[in-house]
């Protein structure tokens, strides 16, 4: 296999053998399927899935994979900057779409199908612009392969509403395929060298608007500054719920630790509360309540 930068990067930073057969075996099943589907276009956000799957595509079919993000301000900040930060480092031609859901209606009502119809807007665009590189390099526009990042913890989950779009456009999910859970990942890139491998778990920023509330560019900006804020403090899994026209603080018991008061586990710091007030205010959002709770898997949309 000729080097690329990934490649190298990976050599460089440590053994690039897996830590045990089983992995090994993963590894192998996985380089195996992506040979046979390729030419790929992979739905790259930079988040820790898509970041593996980008790094085996750079081992295994380098001259024949494509990363192509969606520029959307449903991204969160630290997914955002994780792309701008990889997207050159695998060796792979990698394209950023500008994807905007608040001009599609459908999206914007919120509804209980909201991330299916948004899920499959953004792999049609990301469809297109795998067919238009495969046939400027010569493939077959028609047998390219659009891959997404779902893994084996995404198969059991009953949440995912956006997999039924995957599979009505005949995306494939290679690390859902053969095995792989987030864990499995993390450690492979921490191996390799990538230092996105602790990135916390993100989510899309239209899940912090409850099912049925309309969305709006205000909303999604406030729950980004607010948790861009908290970022800064060192908190790590946060999320800034919107519902009544209040905005909600969840954190892990480690995050909640840093910004409540010690004398309550549940209250915001005085300080804290301030500035995501008027973070919140900013962006046309009325309060912050004082009160912040135990972060739960998944959206407000469940």
């Amino acid at each position: 296999m000729t080097d690329t930068p990934a490649t190298k990067h990976a050599a460089s930073a440590g053994p690039s053998c897996p830590s045990s057969n089983e992995t090994a075996r993963k590894l192998a099943a996985l380089e195996a399927l992506l040979r046979d589907l390729a030419p790929v276009a992979l739905g790259f956000s930079g988040g820790v899935d898509s970041t593996f799957l980008a790094a085996v595509c750079a081992r295994a079919i380098p001259q024949k994979a494509l990363l192509v993000h969606l520029d959307s301000p449903f991204v969160g900040t630290p997914e955002r900057a994780s792309y701008d930060e990889l997207a050159r480092s695998f060796g792979l031609p990698a394209v950023s779409l500008a994807f905007d859901p608040f001009a599609d209606e459908d999206i914007v009502v919120n509804g209980p199908d909201r991330c299916y119809l948004c899920k499959r807007a953004g792999f049609t665009r990301i469809t297109e612009a795998a067919r238009t590189w495969a046939a400027e390099q010569g493939f077959d526009p028609n047998v390219v392969c659009v891959l997404d990042g779902s893994n084996a913890n995404d198969a059991a989950a009953t949440d995912r509403p956006g997999m039924r779009a995957l599979r009505e456009l005949g995306a494939r999910s290679p690390l859902m395929e053969t095995g792989w859970t987030k864990a499995e990942e993390r450690e492979m890139l921490r191996t390799w060298g990538y230092s996105v491998w602790s990135l916390p778990a993100g989510a899309c920023l239209a899940t912090r608007v409850v099912t049925g509330v309309h969305l709006t560019p205000q909303k999604v900006a406030a729950a980004r500054a607010c948790e861009d804020y908290l970022h800064t403090l060192g908190c790590t899994q946060v999320r800034a719920r919107i519902a009544g026209g209040e905005l909600h603080i969840e954190g892990s018991p480690e995050d909640l630790a840093r910004i409540c008061t010690p004398t309550s586990e549940l209250q915001l710091s005085s300080n804290i509360l301030t500035q995501l007030n008027a973070l919140a205010k900013a962006n046309g959002i009325a309060r912050v309540s004082p009160t912040a709770c135990l972060y739960r898997r998944g959206s407000m949309n469940r």
